[in-house]
């Protein structure tokens, strides 16, 4: 499930800064500086870039209520967090208001809800009996409200698209986080994921290879630091840097829990075997040492853009691949008066959300293999991410799922 955005989150469409430093440093790098001084791999290759996937707090903030159209004697509230850019809430409105248009029993109020205080605002909303009929939500908030009888199970709408043969058009690892007690308790909408990226021209100049393997990865990394430069480089003021830690033990075929569910963060030798890599490239003078105040960069320049690049897949010192993502959710609450409604526009939504992406600037990657067809996903990276990444992804609760 999704990773809940850091109110401080700023992003660069598909592409989080963290691609390596490759000039010289400077004192305070702006945002948009920050990928321009690039040179960048995860964590040592000169390619530190981590796919932002999350999104920021906030933007606008506020609700956008009432539909127009409409007029039905079911009224629903569908609470939608803020995914993209500024555009994103009008987007979504637009979206309820054709919805509205074309199902005349029904009314969906639509509310754009901002980051900040999102875990008071649904708490507070469901002790007191005002949560929504549905919402998008941050991450394991639908296995934390189900457990307390709040979140309706969504086994039906499985079968449903199962049948329909909609069901093929996830991409794979798409239902399993949403699995809770033996029922899948949310539905997935989209995808928060950490890959490396690394600067192709920096790495050319450099005569560097891009890695395979964590050896590869370092000797890469060392190679690219120097005189003002670093071969890596995170964000640290956003939680990047702790997505690598457990993106790299994840790739280590560990991870934060074992598989009876316990924390088993300090005692799992893949992790500690994780830990000791990173520590290592501190060490050796790869890790751009002002990371940990740097954000995610929300802007690309162009000439910049097109030396990014994804690393495939590395392979661990255990021979296993992998990294960390989150699968968004969305939530149907068991408050609902309007179950079979309610139901109704989750299946539209998902089916024409797409100008979320193309018109809203959404973060998060679309699920929906089919939405990958439209030119704005033409790309070496989101096509890297499809075909590489998704398929040996893991959430943030790996091990303690298997």
């Amino acid at each position: 499930m999704s990773q809940e955005p850091n109110a401080n989150d700023s992003h660069v469409n598909d592409v989080n800064s963290n691609v390596t430093p490759g000039e010289e440093k400077k004192s305070a790098l702006s945002r948009r500086d920050f990928i321009k001084y690039s040179a960048g791999a995860v964590g040592a290759t000169g390619v530190s870039g981590l796919l932002a996937a999350c999104a920021a707090g906030g933007f606008g903030g506020g609700s956008s209520s009432g539909s127009s159209g409409g007029g039905g004697t079911v009224t629903l509230n569908f609470w939608d967090m803020a995914w993209g850019n500024n555009s994103y809430f009008d987007v979504g409105k637009q979206l309820v208001t054709e919805f509205n248009n074309s199902h005349k029993g029904i009314n969906v109020v639509y509310r754009g809800t901002p980051w900040a205080n999102w875990y008071q605002t649904f708490t507070t909303a469901i002790g007191s009996g005002t949560q929504p009929d549905i919402s998008t939500g941050a991450s394991f908030m639908g296995a934390q409200f189900y457990s307390t009888h709040n979140v309706l199970a969504l086994d039906d709408l499985v079968d449903e698209v199962k049948k329909n043969g909609q069901y093929n058009d996830y991409l794979p690892n798409a239902f399993g986080p949403m699995q809770y007690q033996g029922h899948t308790i949310t539905w997935p909408w989209a995808i928060d994921i950490r890959i490396p990226l690394y600067r192709k021209d920096f790495f050319q100049q450099a005569g560097v290879q891009v890695p395979t393997t964590w050896d590869e990865w370092r000797a890469a990394s060392k190679k690219l630091s120097g005189n003002g430069k670093y071969g890596q480089v995170n964000s640290g003021a956003d939680n990047v840097t702790e997505h690598m830690l457990e993106m790299l033990m994840i790739n280590n075929g560990g991870g934060l829990f074992d598989a009876s569910g316990k924390l088993d963060f300090a005692t799992n030798p893949r992790n500690i075997e994780a830990l000791r890599f990173f520590a290592n490239l501190v060490q050796d003078g790869s890790f751009d040492p002002a990371s940990s105040g740097y954000q995610s960069a929300d802007a690309m320049d162009a000439n910049i853009a097109k030396n990014v690049d994804i690393i495939p897949p590395m392979t661990s010192p255990n021979g296993t691949k992998g990294t960390l993502f989150w699968v968004n959710n969305i939530i149907v609450y068991s408050g609902t008066k309007h179950p079979n409604e309610t139901k109704a526009f989750l299946q539209w939504w998902l089916q024409n959300n797409k100008p979320l992406w193309t018109k809203g600037g959404c973060n998060p990657i679309p699920i929906r293999s089919s939405y990958y067809d439209d030119a704005l996903f033409n790309t070496s990276i989101y096509k890297g991410i499809k075909s590489q990444y998704i398929p040996v992804a893991k959430s943030a609760n790996a091990k303690g799922r298997e």
